[in-house]
């Protein structure tokens, strides 16, 4: 049997789209879902935005640190609707 030899790092290499796969609760998978439809896209394709820009950041432990004051507004709503008639 002949010893492996790990090969050195390489520095260009292509960083080619990969699908893998995650695991969440399905009111996350449904949740994410519906988010691509609003923004035009499909889920796998916001799924890695979210997962890059997470990384981008130093994936931070948001969980930990977030604790919403007030409820997020929902999708529907606008300004607009929000400011009456004027009286």
């Amino acid at each position: 049997m002949t010893a492996s030899v790990i090969p050195p790092r390489r520095t260009n290499f292509e960083d080619k789209d990969r699908r893998f796969y995650v695991v969440a609760p399905s009111s996350v998978y449904l949740s994410l879902q519906e988010e691509a439809i609003r923004r035009g896209t499909d889920l796998w394709t916001l799924g890695g935005a979210v997962l890059t820009a997470w990384m981008d950041a130093g994936c931070p432990d948001f969980a930990s640190s977030v604790t919403p004051s007030s409820p997020a507004p929902s999708p529907s709503s606008s300004v607009a609707d929000d400011q009456g008639d004027g009286q």
